[in-house]
């Protein structure tokens, strides 16, 4: 299936047994990362709130999935990375989204240079599904509908000015906090192409900043909240691409699509897991052990290829 070929540049080799507390980037003075103070830490890993099973949705609420699928997952406790980092990838989003329709202003092709606004736009909607999914409270809960909704029309978007309402509409979207439409993980909110782009973009983003165990100190002191955002954003993403299953070209491989996005699922909250308590291990002086981020984003890596081999074998090369 070629929309999964971005999957391919997932394929890492990630630097392990790295000496503890590296030396800080360019010789600058890096202080220790700061944790939460909390006798009882908090769990890593949240499950959602129950969906209400589709066949009891009203006729409006509808999806048009195969209800096969929808049966064998809809009433399903599925577990997701903490709220605040869900949260913090979309904020990230927003502004990277504005600084992707700012460089495209004045260009007279404008439907050619967004895919970027259209890749993030529809990661965006399955994030924000998965804050409004979400178990905890949190600023964009009762807002998830709308944000979905603005992102869906972002990404549809042909011209600069078109653009330029629809990123106007989804700033205003963040604070509109009126009762919306009921979501379900049955609700197919994102296409599958540019959704599966979204995965490569945020794994190769974490790498750069992660593929030593120095740059993972130095990441988590500098800028935690994002790169665990990014994580965070990898799980969402493929929990909400179960639907799309109708989209791949083997709709009839149920199954073994909804078991290959748990699964990549599943090692991203794991991997969320890991840096935090890495993070945690420093602030502890407790000497983390690196290899166990690095096998976790391999696990990733390997999660990728388990997909390809069904999905689209040409890309792991076995055709």
């Amino acid at each position: 299936m070629r929309t999964f070929l971005a999957f391919s540049v997932l394929i890492l080799v990630l630097c392990v047994g790295c000496p503890h507390n590296p030396e800080p980037v360019d010789n600058e003075t890096v202080e220790p990362v700061e944790m939460p103070d909390s006798e009882t830490p908090e769990p890593l890993i949240e499950p959602l709130v129950p969906r209400e099973h589709p066949s009891e949705a009203s006729p409006e609420e509808s999806t048009g999935v195969i209800s096969d699928i929808l049966d064998k997952y809809a009433a399903e406790n599925v577990p997701l990375p903490p709220i605040e980092d869900l949260v913090a990838q979309i904020d990230e989003y927003i502004a990277k989204i504005g600084e992707s329709l700012d460089a495209l202003d004045g260009s007279p092709r404008y439907a050619a240079g967004a895919a970027d606004i259209v890749r993030d736009a529809n990661a965006l909607a399955l994030v924000a599904l998965a804050v409004g999914l979400a178990e905890a409270d949190s600023k964009y809960k009762k807002s998830a509908s709308h944000i979905i909704a603005a992102a869906q029309s972002l990404a549809s978007t042909k011209t600069f000015e078109e653009g330029q309402k629809a990123y106007a509409a989804l700033q205003e979207s963040l604070t509109n906090t009126d009762a919306g439409k009921p979501l379900l993980w049955s609700d197919k909110v994102a296409d599958l192409a540019p959704a599966m782009k979204a995965l490569p973009n945020l794994s190769s983003g974490i790498k750069r900043v992660t593929d030593t165990e120095r740059k993972l100190f130095v990441t988590l002191n500098r800028q935690p909240q994002r790169v665990l955002g990014q994580i965070a954003a990898l799980a969402a993403v493929s929990q909400g691409s179960i639907p799309n299953v109708v989209e791949t070209e083997k709709p009839d491989a149920m199954e073994k699509w909804k078991k290959y996005c748990e699964d990549f699922r599943d090692v991203a909250i794991k991997l969320n897991t890991a840096t935090r308590q890495y993070a945690q291990g420093v602030a502890d002086d407790t000497n983390p052990d690196y290899a166990i981020f690095s096998a976790a984003f391999r696990a990733m890596a390997e999660s990728c290829d388990d997909c390809h081999r069904t999905f689209y074998p040409s890309a792991v090369g076995m055709e």
